[in-house]
Parts: C-alpha cells; sequence; structure tokens
C-alpha cells in the first residue's frame, strides 16, 4: 500500500488515413476513432509532488480522481523543480511534503531531493517529445 501517482498522455486519434491504421504494440485500430493512453512518468510516494498536483490542478481535492493538466501546469511544476534543486532552502515554499496514510516520509532527505530531480528530468523529456499545440492532452491521478 502507498501512495502512486501517474502522468498519462491521452490522444483521440483519426487513423481512417491510410499511413495510420496501425500502431506499434496495439496492431490494427478499429475504425474511425481510436482513443490511445500511453504512461508519461509514474512516482512512489512522492508526495512532495502529489501535493504540487493537489494543491495547483486538483483545487484541493485529494480524491484520486483523474484529472486534465495542462502543458503550462507542467511547466510551473518544471520550473519549481529546477528552483528547488538549485537552492534546496526552497524545498518548503515551492514543494512541500504532502501528509496523508502510507504516503512515505516527509523529511527533506537524500530521497526527497532524489524525487525532485527524477521529476524535473522527466517532465523535461515528456514535454520535449511532445510538441506544443499536439493534439496529445496530460492526466495525473493517484491512488492510495
Amino acid at each position: 500500500m502507498g501512495l502512486d501517482m501517474y502522468l498519462r498522455l491521452e490522444r483521440s486519434t483519426r487513423y481512417d488515413e491510410p499511413e495510420i491504421t496501425e500502431l506499434p504494440m496495439l496492431g490494427k485500430l478499429p475504425a474511425p476513432l481510436a482513443r490511445v493512453v500511453c504512461m508519461g512518468m509514474q512516482w512512489r510516494k512522492a508526495n512532495q509532488i502529489h501535493g504540487w498536483f493537489v494543491r495547483n490542478v486538483q483545487d484541493d481535492e485529494d480524491d484520486c480522481a483523474s484529472y486534465g493538466v495542462a502543458r503550462s501546469d507542467l511547466l510551473v511544476l518544471l520550473e519549481a523543480c529546477r528552483s528547488v534543486l538549485a537552492n534546496r532552502k526552497l524545498a518548503a515554499k515551492l514543494l512541500p511534503p504532502a501528509e496523508g496514510f502510507f504516503f512515505g516520509r516527509y523529511e527533506y532527505d537524500d530521497n526527497y531531493f532524489l524525487d525532485v530531480q527524477e521529476t524535473a528530468d522527466g517532465l523535461a523529456k515528456l514535454l520535449d517529445a511532445v510538441p506544443e499545440g499536439s493534439d496529445w492532452y496530460f492526466e495525473y491521478q493517484s491512488s492510495w
């Protein structure tokens, strides 16, 4: 048990055009639309990141539901992570730990900063891979 977190990419795509009738690992797609879901990132007990999503995306509602996340929100989270990594004294202000049952540790220790580093690295790669203005959208969901 514990806090599991997922950032998914989703899109509905038309594939009745010849070049998109199949997708690798999914095979032939049913016509005329397909909903494609990919895992963008996932975390385990990174409660400071979860707390950020609850405060900034979920309107303080911590209910394990799926929430759409704007690209601009992910850029703000990326900047918060980079700021904390550049100046650890900002951690309590920008990415405080979120408390909850089985949410993990609440200390600003090496694991805390490792989660922040992995989040910054993962978001940078994800945002580079998904061009601005594309028809992919992001969803965040937690489970605990």
